[in-house]
């Protein structure tokens, strides 16, 4: 038996078991499959999506929103690269707080794919289990390498997803221990390394980097499969350095003999559709807002306070105004929400270019405070003062909860202006996202599909 990390970790995988989950947790499970098929969805109607589809090849699989028996179709590893890039467009999928990352860009989009198969297709209930293996191997060696990771310049999103969604997809397959640990380590060894810098330059290409991970796991799925390795030790290295230390991981803090899916208590739902750092200062302008009528045109400036990540994200979006670079710019995000009056997906799909957002640009300040450095990465804490034409100060703030787990609370973070998301808040964001590619009724279906049977695995 491997007694490497790889090897601990598969021991994990293949001991979990559904029924040692607590309820909130598999409810949980079933709204992370949920959300991001909804995402997917929403993410396909959407010019940009075209993006997900430049290294597409034949293939028999169908991405949600497709007809099963419609002509057509991808290579599972095409597909997983499509369905992750286009459930993360919006930015809107989840997150997990303590460790920077979003796991269900690789994990959801690798095991759908992989419900293919040559006996036909698997249920939708069956990829439960399987994610919450993904999640919690993904999100431990974030949370071992955070804030860290990123600050030395690596998403983490393609680096623990990549061996997150290798485990989850031998989960599923039923892959002994030995084959999974050696697609752990394959993985470790074949990780996508996406650089930070392309996230903070807002580049078009960023929204592939989920997917490409999930690809890595599927080709490492199936070089253990062939019987290939890459080393018992890949992971956590020896005499000399391993992934994790690359990543600048604290090693001594995984410990797999002691999970049992508690990592699903630190990821967290999107309400808003923007990246996590602008979400705070979104939230800020909307407690702003809550306090009275504001005019954008009667605006002098704008002062953001707020944590050192968030400036990485202070750059106002290129002149193209692409809509990655849209989403993940704090600037655009305050002065969309001031102009019209609210944030949502009508800020995302009006026109790109807005000369009333864009007049906002210039107005805009941001600084690091001190207090809200310090909360971090805990809390996302944020504060907003702005200065009318007329000699008028007004202000609002958010401290939004990240990266705090909860397993009984919200789905959503606390500490926002945006209501938390309950189940029916859910509900109605499934349903909002879902139902701008399919029927009310396909939706519906689809959902019950996936809280009415219980996975088997």
């Amino acid at each position: 038996m491997n007694a490497g990390l790889a090897g601990r970790m598969a021991e994990f995988a293949v001991g979990l078991q559904w029924n040692s989950l607590s309820e909130r947790r598999r409810q949980k499970a079933r709204w992370l499959l949920a959300d991001y098929i909804g995402c997917t969805l929403a993410g396909r109607t959407l010019p940009e999506a075209a993006s997900a589809y430049v290294l597409a090849q034949p293939g028999p699989v169908k991405l949600p929103g497709d007809r099963m028996d419609a002509p057509g179709g991808l290579s599972p590893e095409s597909a997983a690269i499509a369905m992750g890039t286009c459930g993360a467009l919006l930015q809107i999928h989840d997150g997990f707080g303590g460790g920077g990352n979003h796991p269900s860009s690789t994990i959801h989009s690798a095991l759908w794919v992989s419900r293919w198969s040559e006996k036909g297709v698997r249920p939708l209930a069956d990829l439960l289990l399987p994610a919450v293996v993904g999640y919690e191997i993904a999100c431990r060696i974030a949370k071992s390498s955070h804030p860290a990771q990123t600050l030395a310049g690596a998403a983490p999103t393609s680096t623990t997803g990549a061996i997150g969604s290798a485990a989850a997809v031998g989960k599923l397959l039923g892959l002994e221990r030995r084959t999974l640990a050696s697609a752990i380590s394959i993985a470790a060894f074949t990780v996508p390394v996406a650089a930070m810098r392309g996230l903070t330059e807002h580049g078009s290409v960023v929204p592939l980097h989920g997917g490409l991970a999930a690809r890595a796991a599927l080709e490492a799925v199936r070089l253990a499969q062939a019987g290939l390795e890459a080393g018992a030790n890949v992971l956590e290295g020896g005499n000399d350095s391993g992934l994790l230390q690359l990543l600048k991981a604290d090693v001594g803090a995984l410990v797999p003999e002691d999970w049992h899916g508690e990592m699903l208590d630190g990821v967290y739902f999107k309400p808003l559709p923007a990246c996590r750092h602008a979400q705070p200062a979104i939230e800020a302008v909307l407690d702003v807002l809550s306090k009275g009528f504001l005019d954008y045109k009667e605006i002098k400036s704008v002062n953001v306070h707020t944590y050192p990540a968030a400036l990485m994200f202070g750059k106002a979006p290129r002149e193209a105004h692409e809509l990655y670079d849209r989403l993940m710019s704090m600037p655009w995000a305050v002065a969309s929400c001031l102009v019209h009056g609210g944030f949502g997906f009508d800020n995302v799909t009006a026109p790109a270019r807005d000369p009333r957002i864009e007049g906002l640009y210039s107005r805009i300040s941001s600084q690091v405070e001190p207090e809200f450095e310090k909360q971090y990465p805990g809390r996302f804490c944020t504060r907003i003062e702005i200065q009318m034409k007329s000699g008028e100060t007004r202000t609002g703030e958010c401290r939004m909860e990240y990266g705090m787990p909860s397993e009984s609370g919200p789905y959503s973070p606390r500490g926002t202006t945006t209501p938390p998301l309950d189940e029916e808040g859910m509900r109605r964001k499934f349903f909002d996202l879902a139902c701008r590619r399919i029927s009310r009724k396909d939706a519906e279906t689809l959902l019950n599909e996936i809280f009415e049977l219980e996975s088997i695995t």
